[in-house]
């Protein structure tokens, strides 16, 4: 049976990301349930069956994804799945806060489940697999790459955060270099150093390249 609902919201899924931009697409939504599962399968907290379905439907609705599909039957689906009324809850609860931007918000419960799913997916956004769907979201949205004159902002709330305009390079110093600290789980904090340690290298490298440049044109 759990296997029938899992294939169902797979397939839900996937119709409702088609052709999002690749940074958000299936394949985000296919390594982020992976992730989550390995990291389950390492701390052993949590209900595995509430992860795997919250990890696969967890982008439904976001603000970032810009689909033709009505974000507004989730309800509807879950309610399909014919899941216990506390599966349900819980599903809803880590779709509601498993985003960065609730960072900003009031403090709410953590429970095993959205630690493991917020986890695996800002693992997702950092490492070469982060550098790549920032500069593919950048793109798509029309950001600079990277502009010197502007620097990294200071967000206070939720609402700056998800209207802001910012530079790509300035995207990996005012949220992506934070999330190594932001991990819940053993695991995830110690899968969080190498990649976080990959971004700072590329970084210095993109800066070292450009000031270069900069320097050899005046």
């Amino acid at each position: 049976m759990r296997r029938e609902i899992i294939q169902k919201t797979e397939h839900y899924v996937k119709n409702y990301l088609e052709n999002v931009e690749s940074g958000h697409n299936w394949w985000h939504i296919y390594r982020v349930r992976n992730m989550a599962m390995y990291i389950f399968s390492s701390e052993r907290k949590g209900d595995p069956f509430i992860i795997e379905i919250a990890s696969l439907l967890h982008d439904i609705g976001d603000r970032k994804i810009d689909t033709v599909n009505d974000a507004n039957d989730l309800s509807g689906f879950l309610d399909g799945l014919r899941l216990e009324s506390s599966q349900e809850d819980k599903i809803t609860f880590i779709i509601d806060h498993i985003s960065f931007r609730d960072s900003f918000g009031p403090e709410y419960e953590h429970i095993p489940e959205l630690d493991i799913g917020q986890d695996a997916d800002r693992l997702d956004a950092i490492g070469a697999i982060g550098i790549a769907r920032a500069f593919n979201y950048g793109g798509s949205k029309g950001f600079e790459i990277y502009n010197p004159g502007k620097a990294p902002l200071e967000y206070k709330s939720a609402a700056e955060y998800t209207t802001s305009d910012s530079s790509t390079i300035n995207h990996f110093y005012e949220k992506l270099l934070r999330l190594k600290d932001m991990m819940n789980t053993t695991t995830g904090k110690k899968l969080a150093e190498e990649r976080h340690m990959y971004m700072e290298g590329f970084l210095e490298q993109f800066l070292r390249e450009w000031n270069k440049v900069v320097k050899d044109k005046r």
